[in-house]
This record gives structure tokens, sequence and C-alpha cells, in this order.
């Protein structure tokens, strides 16, 4: 009892603390999420005088090295990013984990817990949306479906929604319009958000930069390749410099959330890693064979068959129903796909079949055609976090043979079934030539921060504790990452002293609620972010 009175007393003050720093007439700090920013592109265009608004950051605080975590994939990084811990503890491994998965709370939710005002927009891993009182949260793109909190967020701030997405893109230029797309709207949302629910700390995530340079790296930086490499790749001079143009136009969204604070707010700005050239040109092809498909007499919908991905990989799921009357349905899919061939009558794809349904007796798959099934799917499962076990009949993965499709686009020809067509009518070949780099980008300028000349270095678990200090919140013992007190100006220090506190003191938030939906929802925007093949 006396323990659970003094937890209960520690409560009490923990909020009577952060209600009386004062609440919510502007943000004290905010933190801005890059993914894929990079010094090797940053320092030679700061240089140029081409990104006024990260120079300024640069010139009055703090730039340093970020140290990111392994492996270096976004929902990792983000995620200890916003708990301050390390994957093993935070538990988010992979593309398909969501917030319920996440093992210890965010900074978001510490701070909320604290009585403060605390809004995330489009942050990675937020989806379903966590309730923060007063605050609101609107999941990045790997959320599962629309859901925001408050449940009328963006009319409440009187601006039409808005979210990052890249769902149902399936070419160079449209990654190109929607990436700048971001830059003109992103920024407006987050400021009318934050002003309308009077946040005390905020955090807005954009994804630009990642999705240009996986795709226009070369055609930016053409000198970290074999020519010969990319000689006949389709690379297009109306993509040349696409980078630096992502990154001035990043540049500008940066500058109008600062221009939107108040002097004595801290902004800071972090990537979860770099970029570098990938040394030779990988390909992603994205297919749209609906139509051929249904001009072959197989409609998804009408029959009991639907289309789950045609990025990187073709995957079909038939239906649960009778064996019967779904086995017949299954083998003319498989036929259909299994006779595309190129001109030179290579075979298109390899057809892969994964049975979900038990087979009846009689109608048992061969032991080879069994461990076949199995290594692919021990693959996926091993590789891609993947597992196909959701109810259904079977799926059919058609998974491209590069060189039979590399032959055929974008000018030969390829049959279908009984249809000849050109290859450019049911294939587009992205190519991506960019890949991750482990030296992240990190920024603090403004407020409290102190400016030094000399670039610092610092890990990702360090971003937590700085920003709940800066924000009026308490550190819990937990996070392992360090505050750099080194970096704050004396003055803040001695009115805002530390506050150190036991993690079992601050109390949670109830958790998450969702629905549980399928990992199939997600594989379409990871392969055109690139992240799976």
């Amino acid at each position: 009892m006396r323990r659970s009175l003094t937890t209960l007393v520690a409560r009490g003050m923990l909020l009577a603390l952060a209600l009386t720093h004062g609440a919510g007439a502007a943000p004290r700090v905010v933190l801005i999420g890059l993914d894929g920013a990079s010094w090797n592109v940053i320092d030679p265009m700061v240089a140029e005088g081409r990104l006024p608004h990260i120079a300024a950051l640069i010139e009055r605080g703090i730039h340093a090295e970020l140290a990111t975590v392994e492996p270096v994939i976004s929902p990792v990084v983000w995620s200890s990013v916003a708990t301050g811990r390390a994957p093993e503890a935070h538990g988010v491994g992979n593309f398909f984990d969501d917030s319920r998965d996440v093992r210890v709370p965010t900074v978001f939710e510490r701070l909320a817990a604290q009585g403060l005002k605390v809004g995330a927009y489009d942050w990675l891993v937020s989806w379903p949306p966590q309730a923060l009182p007063g605050g609101f949260v609107v999941p990045g793109w790997l959320r599962r479906d629309e859901t925001v909190h408050p449940p009328d967020v963006f009319a409440r701030a009187e601006v039409p929604p808005y979210v990052y997405t890249n769902q149902g893109l399936h070419s160079r230029g449209e990654f190109f319009e929607t990436s700048f797309r971001e830059t003109r709207e992103k920024p407006r949302r987050f400021t009318a958000l934050a002003q309308h629910f009077g946040i005390d700390a905020g955090a807005a995530c954009f994804y630009a930069i990642d999705a240009l340079s996986h795709r226009f790296w070369a055609e930016s930086f053409p000198g970290g390749f074999d020519p010969e490499d990319l000689r006949g790749r389709g690379l297009e001079e109306e993509f040349r410099l696409a980078v630096q143009k992502g990154y001035e136009a990043i540049d500008g969204a940066v500058g109008e959330v600062v221009a939107s604070l108040p002097p004595e707010a801290t902004v800071l700005v972090a990537s979860d890693h770099g970029f570098e050239a990938l040394g030779s040109f990988e390909r992603r092809w994205a297919f749209d064979v609906e139509d051929e498909l249904a001009r072959a007499g197989l409609v998804a919908g009408r029959e009991a068959f639907a289309f789950e991905g045609q990025f990187g990989f073709v995957i079909v799921r038939v239906e649960s129903g009778p064996f019967e009357e779904r086995e017949p349905l299954l083998e003319k899919l498989a036929a259909f796909f299994g006779s595309a061939r190129n001109e030179a009558g290579a075979p298109l794809f390899n057809v892969v079949t994964f049975d979900a349904a038990e087979r009846p007796a009689g109608f048992e798959r061969p032991l080879l055609e069994r461990l076949r099934q199995w290594v692919y799917a021990a693959a996926a499962r091993l590789l891609f976090s993947t597992e196909f076990d959701d109810e259904a009949h079977a799926r059919l993965v058609m998974i491209p043979e590069d060189d039979a499709w590399e032959s055929a686009f974008p000018h030969g020809r390829v049959r279908l079934g009984a249809l000849e067509l050109a290859a450019r009518e049911v294939v587009y070949g992205d190519g991506f030539t960019g890949g991750h780099h482990p030296t992240a980008v990190f920024l603090a300028a403004g407020g409290a921060v102190q400016p030094l000349r000399e670039r610092q270095r610092l890990s990702v678990l360090d971003v937590a504790p700085l920003f709940l200090h800066l924000a009026g919140g308490a550190l819990p013992d937990d996070l392992e990452g360090q505050l750099r007190e080194e970096w704050l100006a004396p003055g803040w220090t001695a009115q805002h002293p530390v506050r150190r506190v036991s993690s079992e003191s601050i109390p949670r938030l109830p958790p998450p609620v969702g629905p549980a939906h399928g990992d199939r929802v997600l594989i379409e925007r990871l392969r055109s972010m690139g992240y799976i093949e």
C-alpha cells in the first residue's frame, strides 16, 4: 500500500509540474523527420547556397552526424527515435509491425501522460493511432487504413485532409510528382494542426527525399556508376538532378514550418539514414495485367479471386470455397501466367503456388511441389517477414524473370495466353540506383540550443531525451540515450533543470486499438517504396 501511495503521489507531482510549466500557446519543440536525408547531398548544396533554410539552422544551432541502428530500415529507426530505445527493447523489427507491437512508450505518449499536448503527423509505426489527450495523431504511410485521432482532426483545423501515400503509383513520373506534392501540402497542414490544437510538442515526417533518392540517384549523381551498366536503362533527362530538386523543395518545407514557430521554440531535424549509390542498376517491375486477364475470361471480383499487388511481383489470391470450384480457377490462372513469353519464347514469370486450404484425399501435391512451396514460404518469412496465412484457397505469386522482361521492355512484344501485345502495355520497369547509408542527419536550433561550429556526433537514441526535456517533460530512467546538456544554453538549464524520474512513475495511456488487418494491405506500398522486391 505504501508503495502504491508513493507512486500515486509521484504521478500527481509529475502532472502538476507539467501543467504549471505553461501549456499550449505554441510548440516549445518541433521534430521534423526527413526520411533519407544525407550529409553527402546537403553539404555541397549548402555550400552552393541552394538550401538557405537548412543553412540557417546550421548557422544558428548544432549540426551532427547521427548514428543509426540496425537494421537500417525506416520503421525500426523511426521507432528508436520515438522511444529512445534500441530495437531489441521497442520490438519493431520490420515493415509489418504496427503501434500495438511497440513494447515501450513513445515520447509522444510520455509527454501526453505528463499533461502536455502533443501532435504527431505522418509518423511511421503510429497506426492504429493512440489517443493523446488534447493532441492529435495522423499515422504515416505504413497505416492499414485512414484512421486518425481525433477522427475529425483535419476538419477541426479547417484544412483538407492530406497524408503522404505511394498507393497506386507505378511510374517514375508519378513518384516524382507525389514527392513534390508532399513538400507543398504537408507544411501548411502541420502548422494549421499545431496552431489549432495548441500543442506543446510536435513531430512531422517527410518522405520525398527517400522516394526520389531510390529512383533518381543515377540521374542526379551519374559519377558513381559504370556508364555501361546504365546504358539503355531508361534514365531520363527530365529527371536530371531530381534528388537535388527534392532537397530544395524539402528546404522550403522546413523553412515554412520554422517560420510558423515563435523565436523561443526549438527545431530538431533528423533523418533515419543517409543515401549512397547502389553501384549498379536494380530493376523493379510494375505490372498492369487485369485487363488482359479479363480478356481471357478471368475477371477479378466476378470470379473468386483478387489481386494483392502488381509491383515487384504479381500476387493473386483465390478465395476460400468449394474445392471442386476453386481448384479449376486456380489452374486457369496459373496456366495464363505460365503461358507468358517474350519474343524469343522465354518464360516471363516463375509461377509459385501457395496452398492455403487443406487439399482433399486424392488431390495431394507431389512431394517435390510441397517442398518447393515450403522453400518459397520460408524465404518470404525470412526475407520479408511475410506470412500468407490468412484464409484463402490458395495464392499465386508470379515472380518476374528479369532477363526475359529486360529483353522485352520497353519496345518489344510479349504473349499472355492468346494475346500478343506491346510489353509496355502490361509492365513498367522502374529503376533503383540509390541505397541506404547508415549515417543520418541531425540539426537543432533555436530556443534552448547554443550554437556550435564543429559538426557533432550522436545516436538516434539521444534524440528522445532532448525532445522530452525541451518539451518540458521529465526524463524516465529507462531511456538508453543521453541528454546532451552541453548543447543547451546555461541560462536555459538554470531555469529548466532536468527532471529525472522512474519510468514507472509516468502513467501509461490506454493502448492503441485497431482492426486486425492482414499483412497484404502493406505489400503494395512496400514494393512501391523499394523496400521489398
